[in-house]
């Protein structure tokens, strides 16, 4: 019997998701059970070294060669098999869990979701650095890897991949809900109550991405902890008004966006314009946060005609300015509950999820949600890589 007709036997897996997301900081492996329902055995992160953080960073400003995007690729790869090895434990000690499956999303480096001429050709792509079979091979797993190609080759744009997820694990019979993750790009899942509907997704814009290229910036820290700067600041509302104009605002769903859109670029040209008009950067960095909130907010009521519950996570529901604006904009509207609060650390939650894409991908069962990603069909997501 095989690694795969071996992993399909077993009456209940164990697999890890790995996840490293926009905002660059650390990889998570979420371990977990899925049977009989999704359940998280362990969590363990491990922090992007400087050097790594920083390199990635001249990919996202195309500022590296194919030469060092084939050595991040490979690099990558062993760190998202070291995140695994930490979520497993010491072989031979009482806490040790073998995995039975790695799945792993990778690092995003670049993302085209809509059709651009190249060479006389329509193309699109989207890119994830971490090679699966330097996970599999140091691990000793069965490792599922490169999810986003077949979505996008199927006519979608290859995200949001999570809903899938989300649309089982937040649902509630009494109430439409809101999945919302403020990370590097902020991401809603609207999950209606009534089963017959459809769950439907989108990216809203950004998230936490532009008010951490300004702290970088002016506060050399990786991010406005709890939001402190922005705290003192007020919105700039003319600035905010100008923000809201953006055309992927305005794009109808299903959508998904990244730093090609929102990143480095718009949060340097920004800075620039508040030095050049003299507004404090404290007014900058409230009004970023406001942006986050009321791209989010436009966002959740194109859809929620009535009251609604946002469940919420991600690292910008840390930051008290947002969150503020966020229940401002909303208003009465809304009830805000945790991610932890319905059983899900708001960390582990995009690891957990990426964690039961692997399991369906090695299952050859379809897991992407076309309502969430405009694909044109149900897809199997992801390639199995073999020990």
């Amino acid at each position: 019997m095989d690694l795969l007709e071996r992993y399909r036997s077993l009456e209940n897996p164990r697999i890890i998701g790995l996840m490293s997301g926009t905002s660059v900081d650390a990889i998570d492996a979420a371990l977990v059970e899925i049977k009989p329902k999704l359940r998280l055995l362990r969590l363990a992160s491990l922090d992007l070294p400087d050097k790594v953080r920083r390199r990635l960073h001249d990919f996202f400003k195309n500022k590296a060669d194919t030469a060092d995007l084939l050595k991040m690729h490979w690099l990558f790869g062993d760190l998202l098999a070291r995140a695994a090895q930490k979520a497993m434990g010491e072989p031979g000690t009482e806490g040790y869990i073998k995995a039975d499956l790695i799945a792993s999303h990778g690092q995003t480096v670049f993302h085209l979701p809509q059709e651009e001429d190249y060479l006389g050709f329509k193309v699109r792509g989207t890119l994830q650095l971490g090679e699966g079979a330097v996970i599999a091979e140091k691990t000793q797993c069965l490792t599922v890897c490169d999810f986003r190609p077949q979505d996008l080759a199927s006519g979608g744009q290859g995200a949001p991949l999570v809903p899938f997820v989300d649309k089982t694990v937040f649902y509630s019979p009494d109430c439409d809900r809101i999945a919302l993750n403020i990370g590097g790009m902020a991401n809603i899942t609207w999950i209606p109550k009534d089963r017959n509907a459809l769950c439907l997704a989108c990216d809203t814009g950004p998230g936490n991405v532009l008010m951490d290229r300004l702290a970088e910036i002016y506060l050399h820290e990786s991010c406005d902890r709890d939001g402190a700067l922005a705290m003192r600041g007020k919105v700039i509302e003319e600035l905010l008004a100008e923000l809201m104009q953006h055309p992927f605002l305005r794009k109808s769903w299903p959508k998904s966006t990244g730093r090609e859109e929102f990143g480095e670029e718009m949060a340097e040209g920004l800075y620039e314009r508040a030095l050049a008009n003299g507004w404090p950067i404290e007014d900058l960095m409230r009004t970023l946060a406001a942006f986050t909130a009321a791209s989010i907010s436009m966002h959740i009521k194109s859809a929620a005609k009535g009251k609604v519950e946002i469940v919420t996570g991600g690292g910008g529901v840390n930051n008290k300015a947002v969150m503020l604006e966020l229940r401002r904009c909303m208003g009465e509207q809304a009830e805000f509950l945790s991610m932890e609060s319905l059983g899900v650390p708001a960390q582990a939650r995009e690891a957990m999820a990426f964690a039961v894409l692997g399991h369906c991908c090695a299952m050859g069962v379809p897991c992407n949600l076309p309502s969430a990603t405009g694909a044109g069909r149900d897809c199997v997501l992801g390639k199995i890589v073999l020990p």
